[in-house]
């Protein structure tokens, strides 16, 4: 299965950018391969399934799936639903911890398969780039809609160590 972890520094309060992640019927507004998005299903206000229709060239799949917001923890927790659609298997976990600045420092890991394996060989491939480009419409999205925090000198091996994270 192809996987990717990224850890990324947004320059808004952890809070905003929780909400803006846990918003995910607002994706189609700033991922463009993501054409449709919507919740299809919700267990509690933390708890929902959605579904989502991506495009990619020719290529056209929906899949579903079940995710579990955590607030408190500002953690988010995704996972194929039943009927998952294209994908076969999916673990996606976000976690927004607080900068001693205001700003957020972003933990982002997803691993994925899809069912059909030409699929599987193009997102293999593609895995690394496509993960840097999503994130980087979120960050996108986080200038635009949040407030600004944080400095642009911030030490984060310092804050690393702080957060008991390895730098």
């Amino acid at each position: 299965m192809p996987s990717t972890y990224l850890r990324r520094r947004v320059c808004a309060s952890p809070d905003d950018v929780f909400n803006m992640v846990a918003d995910v019927e607002n994706y189609p507004k700033f991922i463009n391969l993501i054409s449709s998005l919507r919740i299809i299903k919700r267990v509690t206000p933390q708890e929902f399934e959605a579904e989502a229709i991506v495009s990619y060239k020719i290529l056209r799949e929906s899949f579903r799936s079940k995710i579990r917001t955590n607030p408190e923890a500002r953690k988010i927790h995704v996972t194929k639903a039943q009927s998952g659609g294209a994908v076969k298997t999916l673990t996606n976990d976000w976690a927004f911890y607080a900068l001693s600045d205001g700003s957020t420092l972003v933990d982002f890991y997803v691993d994925v398969s899809l069912k059909a394996f030409p699929l599987n060989l193009i997102i293999r491939e593609k895995m690394g780039r496509a993960t840097e480009v999503i994130m980087s419409a979120f960050e996108g999205r986080a200038a635009q809609i949040c407030k600004p925090a944080g400095v642009h000198d911030l030490d984060m091996s310092v804050e690393y160590k702080r957060l008991g994270l390895e730098g």
